[in-house]
């Protein structure tokens, strides 16, 4: 069983702030330029579609995807419009910034982890084991602040390709904001980047958006969520 985390996610006024921090600033595009250098290299991309479904929106959305592979985000954030990209948070686990659950200090190798997924994704540590309404206030926030989130519902990458049950997070922060939640089903990325691996290999990212979804006026979030999720295979199978 997971000991419960003594780590205190950041606010959304931190988060904001760590955005607005010049190093990550100047890095951005650094990091941005090498994927790209690294796609070319290496003959690896993505595509996108269904991206008619959002072109229009009014944003700030909640944009809900399976999870495979580390790929899945930069495929996701490449094929959006800028519009919706530049203005995107991504809600990563915890141990991606390589925090434990003990609540130690980052070493210096973490701050520079934290930093580069900061700059080059937008991403924020969305704590999985500890209290929920920590990390779903903070995500509320962003939101309300004009953001746009993207979240995996899983809670975790699928190690066989199959999508495990999502969790009711999505269903609480559509409710909670109103906002509209976008299906997004990624397809490809175990082949680009498979769990355990560094280095990518060739192939195409298939990514497919579906039109938005609002939740009903006296639907629950599991009930909600349990319809993204449909969704999201139906995309799937599209």
């Amino acid at each position: 069983m997971t000991p419960p985390s003594r780590y205190a996610p950041p606010t959304a006024q931190e988060i904001e702030r760590r955005f607005r921090n010049p190093a990550v600033i100047v890095t951005r595009p650094l990091i941005l330029g090498s994927i790209g250098l690294l796609q070319s290299a290496r003959c690896f991309g993505w595509k996108a579609v269904g991206l008619e479904n959002i072109d229009r929106l009014e944003l700030p959305l909640i944009l809900a995807a399976n999870h495979q592979s580390h790929a899945d985000t930069a495929a996701i954030l490449g094929t959006l419009p800028r519009r919706i990209r530049d203005r995107t948070a991504v809600a990563a686990a915890l141990d991606v910034f390589g925090r434990s659950g003990n609540g130690s200090l980052p070493s210096i190798k973490k701050e520079c982890l934290q930093l580069l997924v900061a700059a080059g994704f937008h991403a924020f540590a969305f704590d999985r084991h500890g209290p929920p309404l920590r990390s779903v206030r903070t995500a509320v926030d962003l939101i309300r602040k004009g953001w746009s989130l993207l979240m995996y519902p899983e809670g975790t990458r699928s190690r066989t390709g199959e999508m495990a049950a999502f969790k009711a997070g999505a269903g609480v922060l559509a409710r909670i904001t109103r906002r509209p939640v976008i299906p997004v089903h990624v397809d490809g990325g175990r082949r680009i980047l498979p769990c355990g691996t560094t280095i990518p290999r060739s192939g195409l990212i298939t990514v497919r958006y579906g039109p938005p979804m609002y939740v009903g006026p006296h639907e629950s979030p599991p009930t909600f969520t349990a319809r993204l999720q449909t969704r999201v295979r139906e995309l799937r199978d599209t």
